[in-house]
């Protein structure tokens, strides 16, 4: 593969949106994701998005560790793993332009759904197991197809009403644990290899510094603001995946 200038560009905008994402705005990642498949096949830029994307799961984590939901998390994340295997399967089998209109459509359709259930305040028990259930496994899936588990995830989290330092914290310590899960499945595709990993390596002070950033913008973001921010990424994110 040509690694150009271009390339490392793309990338270590990819690792500097994962740091802010994950230590402070959750979705900014998809800005930086987005523009990784054109430099590279879409199934391969999972791979070198991965360790990105965990490398700043763990930064989160030291920074947000008190702030976590454990029910929130325990609720969704059996339903990720399995939405991880079912989607390890469905990644030969399904070619990229398919799986990404039809992942885009269903995140779109929650975003729909979302703005209904707000506008004639339509509320989601808080116990609810088929909700934690549905939306975790349909985050497991887009995870594993194309690194996309936060619409999903950030739309759960929304409709539990917690504050902006648990959405964080708890976001944190759940894609710390399904990218922790994945990373096996990535080695058996073949996807990530010590290439992939040596760049990763290379650009990691772009997460570092992404990740600072984020802190920074989400001590100066009011509540409402942040959750509004969060549902313009959703709808950012369904259309990423469906184009």
């Amino acid at each position: 593969m040509e690694q150009s200038f271009v390339f490392y560009l793309v990338l270590a905008l990819s690792a500097l949106t994962a740091g802010i994402s994950k230590a402070g705005v959750p979705g900014v990642a998809t800005l930086g994701a987005v523009f990784v498949p054109l430099v590279m096949p879409a199934k391969l830029s999972t791979a070198y998005v991965l360790p990105f994307l965990l490398f700043a799961d763990i930064v989160a984590i030291a920074y947000w560790r008190r702030t976590a939901v454990m029910r929130y998390i325990i609720a969704l994340l059996p339903a990720m793993f399995a939405g991880i295997i079912v989607g390890f399967f469905l990644m030969d089998r399904i070619p990229d332009a398919v799986y990404g209109k039809v992942l885009g459509s269903i995140v779109i359709l929650l975003f729909v759904m979302d703005a209904v259930c707000r506008r004639y305040n339509i509320h989601i028990p808080e116990n609810s197991r088929m909700y934690a259930w549905g939306m975790g496994f349909l985050a497991g899936v887009m995870t594993m197809l194309a690194n996309a588990a936060g619409p999903a995830l950030m739309l759960y989290l929304l409709s539990m009403n917690i504050s902006k330092e648990e959405f964080v914290g708890t976001s944190a310590w759940i894609y710390f644990a399904i990218n922790v899960f994945k990373l096996p499945f990535s080695f058996a595709l073949g996807l990530m290899t010590l290439d992939s990993l040596r760049i990763n390596i290379m650009l990691l002070p772009c997460v570092i510094l992404g990740s600072v950033m984020g802190v920074c913008l989400i001590r100066r973001i009011s509540g409402p603001l942040f959750e509004k921010i969060m549902r313009i990424m959703v709808l950012i994110g369904g259309i990423k995946l469906y184009f």
